[in-house]
């Protein structure tokens, strides 16, 4: 590598203005929604113990560093260097490739704030030091395009992801406030926000992303700077949507697909790329610009829509926006009824991408990007916090455990970019060239506190059951600790143990989960054999209460509260047998194990020799349940009898779905035979 002595007087110039611009910042709070919950902020929990906390301590010591060291290895900070002038180096990688850095700088943020160490500080802190070095007097940041200067900046807007690259940015730079309290990167995404605005909206420029995420960053930075104007330009991008884009709003209307005639001398790879290109073109659906928002059914690629589902979800909570409320919760109806996996997992690739198939249409040898299922646990976080019901937190939870911690190894550094329900052997890999799906797992899994509390002025509601310590701030100036002991989710006992700053009327609402009232998923999608619940006990310092949920999912237990007061609650945890809607084709005469929010497999290492797709489980076959504290970080696994292609008798052992491929390398299947009746 060749180093310039010497920055060049623009990116001193530029340092300088950031520099003299955080002096001058407002600290601010986050902006109260206008309606629905407000969630409790991760840095207010901390996970100490339990499922979670060791996860989190193996994320910090292992998988963050070894994240940033891939994408340093990659040139993904180098670029930036090479945007501000001091490195005569390589431009590395895509139009995408900073989006990565972001991700995994946001992870390292959010993680900071459970953990001190200063030398991950003084990293981070270094390279972004060098990212905004790059910035443009004008406040534009993206290294491809300012190394590329013959490129048009907000060209190709479909295919070259200027906005998401921006996105995440914004999302970075509002953890780093969190975390340092200074000013100076929130304000350099202050200034490449105004950029952006000065470019798109009523009046301006009529475009739309390819891919969406800059929609549900701008309301974070709305909430992180109280200015309104970032929230206006996500409304812009989201009705912008399914529109003829151009220098006015207008009606659009989708046309067939053209494709490019072959021009002489052309590779074939060369046209394949062409043919391809043009595919992208096409406003099929794929990117959710089709149409106009509020007129879609889920459609296309699943990290795009989930993304934007979650502005969608926003833009209602934060705005006057009916509409936009409607049509996500039809849309959820529609993932949630006809389009989603056992796992929470999304995206067939029936369509030549990571999207969403036709109803009904859920081949287990899926995609199931790890991507997809992030964009949904933020997607139903989101859902929850608007409408405040337990339903969507069933949902999130349900991916969180199974479809979203499958992307990655026990050890932390290694990852899948596909999530399959039946593979015939996988393997992790340590690093994904395109490191889209690595980098954000680093940051969804230090958020998982903040997608344990929500509140309301009257109430405080509890969504996952996690192990630790949350504060949470009430109206008033009063405060109120939980301190949460349990071993879920191999273990159904929960006890909240509040201490009010003084004593406080309030409704704590815990959620009771779908699956403890027999519902694996809030549709007929899934279902369990069983479809009774069994009693769930439930006490107040010690003495029982009703634990039957209000309709929102919750128990409401309003009261005086005061110190040391404790609420105990106990979902008993049977193993379900778990089957298919009929018109689920790939899975008839199929079942699959779930026990509380676990969905299992049986794979290649605990079941060796046998072939899975010539093997069953009687119908009347008894399912044991057995915790194993020294396997697979620690799980509960279930054993049973099954049959083989010659009706012999055998034991099957399932493990957890997110725990598969992390020893051998082997067959894996959530859905087995089931055969009417036991030999």
């Amino acid at each position: 590598m060749i180093w310039k002595t010497r920055r060049t007087c623009q990116a001193a110039l530029i340092i300088a203005a950031v520099a003299l611009s955080c002096t001058a910042s407002p600290t601010r709070a986050d902006e109260p929604p206008l309606r629905g919950l407000d969630e409790v902020n991760h840095s207010k929990v901390e996970l100490q113990g339990g499922f979670w906390g060791p996860r989190l301590k193996t994320h910090h010591e292992v998988t963050i560093p070894h994240a940033l060291n891939c994408l340093e290895a990659d040139g993904h900070v180098t670029n930036f260097d090479k945007a501000a002038g001091v490195y005569d180096g390589p431009l590395r990688g895509h139009h995408a490739f900073d989006s990565d850095i972001y991700k995994a700088l946001e992870g390292a943020l959010y993680s900071l704030q459970h953990f001190k160490d200063p030398e991950l500080q003084k990293r981070v802190d270094s390279i972004l030091d060098r990212i905004v070095a790059a910035q443009q007097q004008d406040g534009f940041l993206i290294s491809y395009f300012i190394v590329n200067k013959d490129l048009e900046r907000w060209g190709t807007m479909r295919l070259e992801h200027q906005l998401y690259n921006t996105g995440h940015f914004f999302e970075m730079a509002v953890e780093d406030k969190r975390l340092a309290g200074r000013d100076k990167i929130l304000e350099a995404a202050r200034r490449f926000a105004d950029n952006v605005d000065s470019v798109f909206g009523p009046g301006k420029r009529y475009d739309a992303p390819g891919h969406e995420e800059v929609e549900l960053a701008l309301v974070k930075l709305y909430r992180a700077t109280g200015e309104k104007k970032y929230l206006d330009l996500c409304r812009f991008f989201l009705d912008e949507r399914g529109h003829a884009h151009g220098t006015e709003r207008k009606p659009f209307t989708a046309g067939p697909l053209v494709v490019p005639q072959r021009v002489e001398g052309q590779t074939d790879e060369e046209y394949r790329r062409a043919r391809w290109h043009a595919s992208l073109r096409w406003r099929n659906g794929r990117m959710q610009d089709h149409k106009p928002l509020i007129e879609q059914d889920a459609t296309g690629h699943a990290v795009r829509a989930g993304y934007v589902y979650s502005a969608m979800a926003d833009i209602a909570r934060f705005s006057d926006a009916p509409e936009y409320e409607k049509a996500v919760e039809r849309i959820w109806n529609d993932v949630v009824s006809h389009k989603m996996y056992i796992n929470g997992g999304l995206g067939t690739a029936q369509f030549g991408d990571e999207g969403f198939g036709d109803p009904y249409l859920l081949p287990n040898r899926t995609y199931c990007e790890s991507c997809a299922a992030i964009a949904g646990v933020l997607w139903q976080h989101r859902m929850n916090l608007l409408k405040a019901e337990a339903k969507y937190a069933d949902v999130m939870e349900l991916t969180l455990y199974n479809g979203m911690l499958s992307g990655i190894a026990i050890s932390g550094d290694k990852f899948f970019y596909q999530n399959p329900l039946e593979s015939k052997g996988s393997e992790r890999r340590n690093w994904i060239g395109l490191s889209c799906c690595p980098t954000n797992l680093a940051r969804i899994i230090p958020q998982v506190g903040g997608l344990a509390y929500a509140k309301d002025k009257d109430n405080l509601y509890v969504n996952l059951f996690v192990n630790g310590e949350a504060t949470v701030n009430l109206d008033g100036g009063k405060t109120v600790r939980l301190n949460q002991e349990t071993n879920y989710p191999w273990d159904g006992k929960v006890k909240l143990t509040l201490t009010p700053s003084q004593a406080s009327e309030l409704a704590v609402c815990p959620r009771i989960p779908g699956w403890a009232l027999g519902h694996p998923v809030p549709s007929d999608l899934y279902r369990f054999e069983k479809r009774e619940s069994l009693p769930i006990s439930l006490k107040v310092n010690g003495e029982k209460t009703d634990g039957t949920p209000d309709e929102d999912g919750y128990v409401h237990l309003q009261r005086q509260w005061k110190p040391g007061d404790t609420i105990e609650l106990d979902l008993p945890m049977p193993v379900h047998r778990v089957y298919s809607h009929e018109n689920i084709q790939a899975n008839h005469g199929k079942v699959s194990l779930m026990r509380g929010p676990i969905v299992y497999c049986f794979e290649a290492a605990d079941n060796p020799g046998v072939d899975f797709s010539k093997t069953s489980i009687p119908k009347t076959a008894d399912i044991q349940v057995e915790h194993r504290a020294e396997l697979l970080g620690g799980v509960t696994v279930l054993q049973t009898k099954g049959l083989d292609e010659q009706n012999n008798p055998i034991t099957l052992t399932a493990i957890p779905y997110y725990a598969w491929t992390n020893r051998d390398k082997g067959p894996m299947t959530v859905w087995i035979d089931e055969t009417p009746a036991s030999k």
